[in-house]
């Protein structure tokens, strides 16, 4: 049980933390479409790290994957007219939710 509220504390962090990082661009629905990216992106990250362990470069790894996968599926809902805004943001996103991680395993 405990398991299960630290992962939705965490989900509810990155979720606040991303949703924060972005909110100052004018997209319609961005708070649904940056949970609907984490619901997809954030779980299958955490059955990773349960296979495959905390190794330090396997978190790196999946740390450059994350954003483009969240990337694409932010272009899935806003169309690739805006690709350039939509990658910064993912990146923005997750670099600082990347960063956040770090500063709570302090």
């Amino acid at each position: 049980m405990s398991a299960l509220l630290y992962y939705l504390a965490w989900e509810w962090i990155n979720i606040a933390i991303e949703y924060t990082t972005v909110a100052w661009v004018r997209l319609p629905k961005l708070f649904i479409a940056v949970v609907g990216v984490n619901l997809i992106t954030h779980p299958i990250f955490m059955v990773l790290l349960e296979q495959f362990g905390h190794d330090p470069l396997f978190i790196l790894g999946c740390e450059m994957v994350i954003p483009v996968v969240e990337w694409l599926l932010l272009m899935a809902a806003y169309g690739r007219a805006r690709w350039r805004l939509l990658l910064g943001l993912s990146f923005m996103m997750n670099i600082v939710s990347y960063v956040t991680g770090l500063l709570i395993e302090v």
